[in-house]
């Protein structure tokens, strides 16, 4: 009986060591890759300014990750351009016993991002769609709503966009 413990034990360590053996603790990057420019976003929405929150808290996310180091153009390892390709306010909930009466509505904030190397221009991680969304009540009027959601959604998008970067696998 003891024989037959042993050799499940030897067996189950065997197979957590050989599932184990592809991963990595921390980032997924490259060696070569230690710092980050930024330019501003690309906006291809009808949302006016709103690349400027986006890149603003991707930015910030950077810097809160610590796994790369934002730098100016010249000095930095690679560039990351991002393209906010979609915008929507949409309602989510609706005022009980009033079914056209919105109560609560989501921002959406879509985009896509390519991180390349800037010494050859190679691309090292990518990704044609990412939202970052954010619940809100409604404020009043839509132009409120939109100031209240604009931020938590650029941040939401900020943290999926670093998080994919950190955690890319090729």
């Amino acid at each position: 009986m003891s024989r037959l413990t042993s050799c499940l034990a030897i067996t189950a360590i065997l197979g957590l060591l050989t599932g184990c053996m592809n991963y990595r603790l921390g980032s997924m990057l490259p060696g070569d890759v230690h710092t980050v420019y930024m330019p501003t976003c690309v906006n291809q929405t009808t949302e006016p300014q709103i690349e400027q929150d986006v890149t603003r808290a991707i930015l910030s996310q950077i810097q809160t990750d610590g796994t790369l180091r934002v730098a100016p153009e010249l000095e930095a390892d690679s560039i990351l351009s991002v393209t906010i390709t979609d915008f929507s306010l949409k309602p989510v909930a609706y005022k009980f016993g009033e079914g056209s009466t919105v109560n609560q509505y989501r921002m959406s904030i879509k985009a896509s991002f390519a991180l390349r190397r800037r010494a050859d221009n190679s691309l090292i991680a990518e990704s044609p769609a990412l939202v970052g969304w954010y619940d809100m009540d409604f404020a009043g009027d839509i132009t409120s709503s939109k100031a209240v959601g604009l931020r938590p959604a650029a941040e939401d998008l900020g943290r999926r966009i670093v998080g994919k970067i950190v955690q890319y696998w090729p």
